[in-house]
């Protein structure tokens, strides 16, 4: 099967995810520098959490629709994994591809409720009692489910050179510090490196194997 059309997505999808990743991290900055647009990793408290979807309802549907075009983009990317490591392990790559689309869906699932309170309160009807600790749950099980995902894919990526090997160090890394995580919540933070380093990464891989492939 000529994988060329995947990988070539797969690439293109790499890189519009980076974007958002830079758009939400570094374009559409909250107005203080300890509000959070997401505010369900790590959870705080009930007043901190309706903040920015009542008093700055705006710039959180600026941060979710970037955050939206980023879900988008990742399910490709998983897509374009599978279709790599699908040579090596079909198990393990149908496992990762299963758990991906998983993580989309609690992603969705979770930006869903801050998409409606934001839209409510531009509606006049601002937030008083949010679905927690439901928002939190969801969260939780989408980490856990990107996780999954990396781990699976990064076990059975093939090692062709230091790319390979780098690539499949750095997702069985992230899932290893992602619960370690659990344990010490000031690792949260770094999950998102991952996916500012991972992204570009993916992204070359993608097109080098597009480009060996036949017509390339």
């Amino acid at each position: 099967m000529n994988h060329k059309p995947l990988f070539q997505a797969a690439g293109l999808a790499a890189l519009v995810a980076l974007v958002c990743a830079l758009l939400m991290g570094f374009g559409v900055q909250p107005p203080q520098a300890t509000l959070s647009f997401q505010p369900s990793m790590p959870p705080v408290p009930v007043a901190e959490f309706i903040r920015p979807t009542n008093e700055f309802p705006d710039l959180t549907l600026r941060f979710f629709a970037a955050d939206s075009l980023f879900i988008l983009s990742y399910t490709v990317v998983f897509a374009g994994l599978y279709g790599v490591a699908a040579g090596r392990s079909r198990v393990l790559a149908a496992v990762g591809l299963g758990a991906g689309l998983l993580t989309a869906l609690f992603d969705a699932a979770e930006n869903a409720f801050f998409i409606t309170y934001a839209l409510q309160a531009l509606a006049g009807v601002p937030l008083k009692e949010p679905d927690l600790p439901l928002i939190y749950l969801i969260a939780n099980l989408k980490w856990l489910g990107a996780f999954a995902a990396f781990y699976a894919f990064g076990l059975a990526w093939p090692r062709e050179g230091w790319f390979g090997w780098v690539l499949a160090g750095l997702m069985v890394l992230f899932p290893l510090v992602g619960v370690l995580g659990v344990a010490l919540p000031g690792l949260i933070a770094l999950r998102g490196l991952f996916f500012l380093v991972g992204m570009p990464l993916f992204a070359g891989y993608f097109w080098w194997r597009a480009r060996k492939m036949p017509g390339g």
